[in-house]
């Protein structure tokens, strides 16, 4: 895995085109809009909470935050520009510039999946610090049951490391609330006019017995 230096500099390096190069194209404005589908439903109920963005990046989902928080400097630049009335801080995810117990949620999408056991049990941690009695963190990660399925290696730091739920079920801070699976199909690949039809398919399917066997997890926990 690369230093936090090096994840910092390959960040500040892609801030002012990561939204074109990465969600500017069918995969990617696919998964947009089923992320912000599955956030939606899980803040749904959180409306005048203190809600954290943990690595927001370039302010893709700020909209449904009330602070955001990432290494890079650049992005948060880019960010600052889309939400100037945001609180916006640099920092890592083991320092949180925050106070203990002041945070209702802690969002995070497309961190963990770069990071390794140790270092996402001390985000874990700091998490656990600043959020409030019963707070709730939620992140994504890819599903380490697809990727044994498909016999998919790990190259690289980038998006290269996953979990199964039961790698979380013993976590002493927190306890698994909801759990969702995105893209089971391969629906980016479809012609557009057919996409619609069997999105609604690939959400019964990835949020069923198969689950885990989606590309992708999305899973909400509750501070115990």
């Amino acid at each position: 895995m690369k230093t936090d230096s090096e994840i910092k500099e390959y960040y500040n390096e892609l801030a002012t085109s990561y939204d074109q190069d990465r969600f500017d194209n069918t995969y990617g404005r696919f998964i947009d809009r089923n992320e912000r589908m599955i956030i939606e439903q899980l803040l749904l109920k959180e409306k005048g909470s203190v809600i954290l963005d943990l690595a927001c990046g370039s302010g893709r989902f700020l909209n449904y935050a009330t602070i955001g928080i990432d290494v890079s400097e650049e992005m948060i630049k880019v960010s600052q520009k889309k939400f100037r009335e945001k609180k916006l801080y640099v920092a890592d995810g083991e320092h949180l510039p925050l106070e203990d117990n002041s945070v209702d949620v802690i969002f995070s999408f497309h961190l963990f999946m770069h990071l390794n056991d140790e270092k996402i049990a001390r985000i874990l941690t700091e998490c656990n610090r600043v959020l409030k009695d019963n707070g709730k963190v939620i992140f994504d990660i890819p599903s380490k049951k697809r990727r044994q399925l498909l016999n998919k290696k790990r190259n690289g730091w980038h998006g290269s490391y996953s979990m199964a739920l039961k790698d979380l079920k013993e976590n002493k801070e927190f306890k698994i609330t909801r759990s969702f699976g995105l893209l089971l199909l391969p629906i980016h690949r479809l012609p557009p006019f057919i996409r619609p039809v069997f999105t609604k398919v690939d959400h019964w399917f990835a949020n069923s017995f198969f689950k885990e066997y989606s590309s992708y997890l999305i899973i909400e926990m509750k501070k115990k």
